[in-house]
C-alpha cells in the first residue's frame, strides 16, 4: 500500500477525461475473444484512476489516507534497469514541476503576473490565491495603470488611423504599435492573472500525475531546474539587451554621458518612444514616470508569456521522454501483459493533463504568436527601411537584432511546444515493431491510443503547434512582409515624386 498525503484539487476532472480517453480510443472486441469485455475492462481502469485521485477535500489536518496502488507490481526481474528505488518521503522532490518552475514565477510577481501565494514552497498543498491579497492588490495596480495606457493607444488608433496613415511612410506603424504594444499587455495580465486559481488546479494535478508515473519515487523523473534555468536565463538575458538597445535608440548620446538629469531623460525618451501618447495627453514629470514603469512592465509581460509556454511545453515533452525511455530501455519483447498495462496507463494520464493544461493556457498561446508575427514584420520592415535616426548604425542592429530575437524566440516557442506531440508519437514505431508473440491487447490499445488522439497545446483550439506548423508560421510571415515592403518602396516612390515635383516648382 503507498500513501498519499496531498489532497490534489480538481482531480476528478483529469480522472474523468482519462476514463473517456479509454473508452474512446480502445477498439471494439474481436469475435470470439473470451477475456473480459472492453466496457468491464475500461470501467476496472476508471475505479482504480477513481481510487489513485480521490483526495480528502475536509482540513488537512486529517489522517492520511491510505490507497491501493493505480499499476500492479511490476516484475524487478526483468526490467532491472528501470527499478531505482528510493524512500519514499512526504516532501515533493526538489526536481517536480512546481519547485523547478517557482523561482521563476516568483519573479514574475513583481511585474503583476501571478500572485500566487508561497508560490515556491515545496509542496503544493500551500499554494493559495485570495482576491484580496497585498500581491494581488498590486497586481490589480499592474493592471489598471496598463488599461490607461490601452486606452490612450487605442484613442490614438481610432485618431490617426485613416487613408492618410496608408498613403504616408511609417504611418500604419504609427498609428497601430501603441495600441498592439499595450493591448498585448493587457490581455496577458488579465489571461494570467484569470489563469491564478486554476493554475493551483493544475499543479496539483500534475503532482498527482508524477507521482502516479514516479511510483513515489520508484522510477526517476526528469531533471527539470537546470534546463528552466538554462532557458530562462537566456531568454530574460536577451530581451534585457534588445531592450537597452531600444532605450539607447530613443535617446540622445549626450543622455547616456552624464550632460541631463532624469527629468530631461524622461522628457526625451517620453517623446521619442511614446509620441502617440504625448499627443493625447499633456506631458509632466508624473507621466513620465509612469510610462517609463508601465512600459518596462509590458515589456516583461511580452517575453514572459513567450518563456511562460516555453517551459511548461519542456515540463510536459520531459514527461513524455522519460516514459518513452522506459519502453527503449526494455524492447517490446521483454515487456509483459502487466508492464504494457502500465504503461498504457501513464500515457492515459499525461495525455489527459496535456489537454487539460492546453484548456487553461490556449488564449496565451494565441495571444503570444500573433503578437510575435506583427512585432517581426514591423521590425524587419522598419530594418529595411532608410533610417533618418540620430545613429544609423545603432538603429540598424537595434532593428535587426531585435528581428533576429523575435525570430529565435517564436522558434523556440514553437519547437519546444511541438516537442510534446514529437515525444508523444516517439514509440509508434517501436510498437509497430513488437514480436506478434508479445504482442498483446494492451500493446494494441496504447498503440491505437498514441495513434489517434492528438496530443499537443493549441492556439485557441485554430491551430495544434507541431513542426509543421513552423513551416506555415513562417510562411505566414514571409507573406505579409512581401505585401508590407511592397507597400513601402510604393510609399517611398510617391514621397520622391512628391519632392522632385516640389523642386521643380520652386
Amino acid at each position: 500500500m503507498y500513501e498519499f498525503a496531498e489532497p490534489y484539487s480538481d482531480a476528478y476532472k483529469l480522472k474523468n477525461i482519462i476514463v473517456c480517453n479509454e473508452v474512446m480510443t480502445a477498439e471494439a472486441k474481436p469475435k470470439g475473444h473470451r477475456n473480459a469485455s472492453p466496457r468491464r475492462i475500461h470501467f476496472g481502469i476508471g475505479r482504480k484512476m477513481m481510487s489513485f485521485f480521490r483526495s480528502s477535500k475536509s482540513g488537512r489536518g486529517k489522517p492520511r489516507s491510505q490507497h491501493t496502488p493505480i499499476f500492479s507490481k511490476i516484475h524487478p526481474a526483468k526490467r532491472p534497469a528501470l527499478h531505482s528505488r528510493r524512500q519514499s518521503s512526504n516532501e515533493d522532490e526538489p526536481e517536480c514541476f512546481h519547485r523547478a518552475i517557482g523561482n521563476i514565477l516568483l519573479m514574475s510577481q513583481f511585474f503583476g503576473i501571478l500572485p500566487i501565494r508561497y508560490i515556491r514552497s515545496s509542496s503544493v498543498r500551500n499554494f493559495s490565491f485570495y482576491k484580496f491579497a497585498p500581491r494581488v492588490i498590486y497586481s490589480y495596480f499592474v493592471l489598471l495603470a496598463i488599461s490607461v495606457m490601452t486606452s490612450i493607444s487605442f484613442l490614438h488608433l481610432f485618431r490617426t488611423l485613416n487613408a492618410n496613415s496608408f498613403q504616408t511612410k511609417g504611418g500604419i506603424a504609427d498609428a497601430t504599435v501603441g495600441a498592439i504594444f499595450y493591448g498585448n499587455s493587457l490581455l496577458g495580465n488579465l489571461m494570467f492573472l484569470r489563469l491564478c486559481p486554476k493554475w493551483i488546479s493544475i499543479q496539483h494535478d500534475w503532482r498527482a500525475m508524477e507521482r502516479l508515473i514516479d511510483n513515489n519515487g520508484k522510477w526517476k523523473g526528469p531533471v527539470l531546474r537546470w534546463r528552466f534555468t538554462l532557458i530562462s536565463s537566456t531568454i530574460l538575458s536577451l530581451a534585457l539587451l534588445e531592450h537597452i538597445l531600444s532605450m539607447i535608440n530613443n535617446t540622445p548620446s549626450d543622455v547616456w554621458f552624464g550632460k541631463k538629469n532624469l527629468e530631461d531623460f524622461l522628457i526625451i525618451y517620453t517623446n521619442k518612444s511614446h509620441r502617440f501618447i504625448v499627443r493625447n495627453v499633456d506631458y509632466n514629470f508624473t507621466l513620465g514616470l509612469f510610462i517609463f514603469f508601465i512600459s518596462k512592465v509590458s515589456t516583461f509581460t511580452w517575453n514572459f508569456t513567450d518563456l511562460f509556454i516555453m517551459l511548461v511545453s519542456t515540463g510536459l515533452a520531459e514527461r513524455y521522454k522519460r516514459l518513452n525511455a522506459r519502453i527503449l530501455e526494455a524492447t517490446p519483447a521483454q515487456l509483459s501483459v502487466t508492464d504494457w498495462h502500465e504503461l498504457r496507463e501513464c500515457y492515459a494520464v499525461l495525455s489527459a493533463l496535456v489537454k487539460k493544461v492546453d484548456n487553461e493556457i490556449s488564449g496565451i498561446i494565441l495571444l503570444s504568436f500573433t503578437n510575435n508575427i506583427y512585432f517581426i514584420c514591423l521590425q524587419l520592415l522598419n530594418g529595411l527601411s532608410p533610417s533618418t535616426a540620430e545613429h544609423p548604425i545603432i538603429n540598424s542592429i537595434y532593428f535587426f537584432g531585435s528581428f533576429i530575437f523575435l525570430i529565435g524566440r517564436t522558434t523556440a516557442v514553437t519547437l519546444l511546444a511541438a516537442r510534446i506531440n514529437d515525444q508523444c508519437k516517439l514509440i509508434l514505431p517501436i510498437l509497430y515493431n513488437c514480436p506478434s508473440v508479445n504482442y498483446c491487447r494492451e500493446a494494441q490499445r496504447l498503440q491505437q491510443q498514441i495513434a489517434t488522439d492528438d496530443v499537443a497545446l493549441t492556439g485557441h483550439r485554430f491551430f495544434s503547434i507541431t513542426r509543421n506548423f513552423m513551416l506555415a508560421v513562417a510562411g505566414a510571415i514571409v507573406t505579409y512582409e512581401v505585401v508590407l515592403l511592397q507597400f513601402n518602396i510604393a510609399l517611398q516612390r510617391d514621397e520622391e515624386l512628391n519632392n522632385m515635383a516640389a523642386d521643380s516648382n520652386g
